[in-house]
């Protein structure tokens, strides 16, 4: 049995060689790039997500320049080509595609809803946060939301919790925080914009590391963190945890929503070639997939939080919520027994065939 088990640690280690030296080498920008990028533009293309026409209107909607210039020290790690973008999402092509990307992204993971795919996706978050008991934010409350991009999801908290009392949208690309400040502008009267965009005064963004916020102890009622995990090594993501900790008044919650590599569907995507296709557009990946719910939970632990409860979202996805509660650390680990079905679509396909 122990020979077997060496032998298939020593083959997994042998593939994780073979795939770092692929995303090493010429294949991984002449080849996997493009062929990630281009799955995600015929997803949205199969899907009446108008990919073309809205990053032509957002890209010819104003002269962009970058108008945030606060001193921020970026993390090595954030300087990794990411999405297909070779300086990362330190560009505009980053900035100007981040919601539309997000539109495909909620179709493959909902292909039924087709082009509103995204919202019966953030709609499953939603739910799941409640499951694992997230407060509803109320009147005085302030809420952070980390690794913000364009503010997409800080406009829908915004929307959603109509009682609190400011919302800010944190992020460290001041090309993705130029957009964010300038699209309600710019969506007054008849635009081509995907997404409902409305001007509420009571959002607003700053460029920050997460690790390092700007904010005093004990100022925030909720923290977010939403789909960021997967895009920091694991030793960030704690640094994170630990900065929400610090920045939550008592009885506040860190929210996050993330992949969950422990589930079917992303088991076997991990253990299939297709997976060098999506790593080559995500670089830790998989350390993520390795770390997983289980390391943000034992990040939160280590970082004061009492009791972390985390369910299902979707067939391949997990809502968690840590309470800074004064008690005693406790994972409450309820996925499994939440295990929803898996509607996310096989890597070739770009359409639902239904």
């Amino acid at each position: 049995m122990r020979c077997v088990l060496f032998a298939l640690l020593a083959h997994a280690a042998a593939a994780f060689d073979l795939m770092s030296a692929v995303l090493k080498s010429p294949i991984y920008k002449n080849l996997l790039v493009p062929a990630s990028r281009n799955m995600m533009i015929n997803t949205a293309k199969e899907n009446g997500v108008p990919w073309a026409d809205a990053v032509a209107w957002i890209r010819g909607a104003t002269t962009w320049e970058l108008d945030d210039d606060a001193d921020v020290a970026v993390p090595a790690y954030y300087r990794q080509p990411f999405h297909a973008y070779e300086p990362g999402n330190l560009c505009w092509e980053a900035a100007w595609e981040a919601e539309v990307a997000g539109r495909a992204v909620g179709a493959r993971n909902y292909p039924e809803f087709g082009a509103d795919g995204e919202e019966a996706f953030r709609g499953a978050f939603d739910d799941a946060l409640v499951a694992a008991g997230a407060r509803t934010p109320g009147a005085g409350d302030t809420i952070l939301d980390l690794g913000c991009a364009t503010g997409h999801g800080t406009r829908r908290l915004a929307a959603k919790f109509t009682d609190a009392k400011a919302l800010v949208g944190v992020d460290l690309s001041p090309h993705m925080l130029a957009v964010a400040r300038r699209l309600p502008q710019l969506c007054k009267g008849d635009n081509a914009w995907i997404n409902v965009v409305s001007d509420d005064a009571r959002v607003s963004y700053a460029r920050a590391d997460a690790a390092s916020l700007p904010f005093a102890d004990a100022s925030q009622n909720f923290v977010v963190l939403s789909f960021v995990a997967h895009e920091l090594p694991p030793a960030a993501t704690r640094d994170v945890v630990h900065e929400a900790y610090r920045v939550l008044r008592p009885g506040g919650q860190l929210w996050v929503t993330e992949m969950d590599f422990e589930t079917e569907g992303f088991r076997k995507l991990r253990a299939s070639p297709a997976f060098v296709f999506i790593r080559s557009t995500e670089p830790y990946l998989d350390v993520y997939a390795d770390f997983g719910a289980a390391g943000v939970a034992e990040a939160c632990a280590d970082a004061g939080f009492g009791r972390v409860e985390a369910v299902a979202a979707t067939g391949r996805h997990y809502a968690l919520v840590a309470a800074k509660d004064g008690g005693p650390a406790a994972f409450v680990d309820r996925r499994e027994a939440t295990k929803l079905p898996d509607t996310h679509l096989k890597t070739w396909e770009s359409k639902s065939k239904s």
